[in-house]
């Protein structure tokens, strides 16, 4: 499947997976749809990230990690921003595993379901 670039949006991006692999894939496919990318393996890591880099416009992440999972991470990562855009993505759980609000992408992870869920998440209103 040919990897269409995502509409034009003007962010980088910051994956958020416990799993090196599957960060690391996360990234590059990223990377393929023209987006700057961060990526860690932990919440703290990634609230220091957000905090350090206002080019960071999207938020990537696992629902199910260790220590701070998926759903607090969002929660707090938008207390210290606002319009940070959230897409959740998990290979255990459904997207009835997280806010009502927010994009899910399905692990494994298809190019479209990827570019549809960064689409949505560029419409979500900020918090706060």
């Amino acid at each position: 499947m040919s990897r269409a670039p995502s509409p034009q949006l003007d962010f980088a991006v910051l994956v958020v997976d416990d799993n090196p692999m599957v960060r690391a894939n996360a990234v590059n496919l990223f990377e393929d749809l023209g987006f700057s990318v961060f990526d860690t393996y932990d919440g703290t890591e990634a609230l220091r990230l957000i905090k350090a880099h206002p080019e960071i416009g999207l938020l990537f992440l696992d629902v199910r990690m260790p220590g701070m999972s998926g759903p607090e991470l969002a929660e707090a990562a938008q207390r210290v921003r606002p319009t940070l855009k959230i897409v959740f993505t998990s290979g255990y759980v459904d997207a009835r595993a997280v806010p009502r609000e927010a994009p899910f992408v399905p692990k494994p992870w298809r190019v479209d379901q990827v570019n549809e869920a960064i689409r949505a998440a560029a419409r979500q209103t900020p918090h706060g």
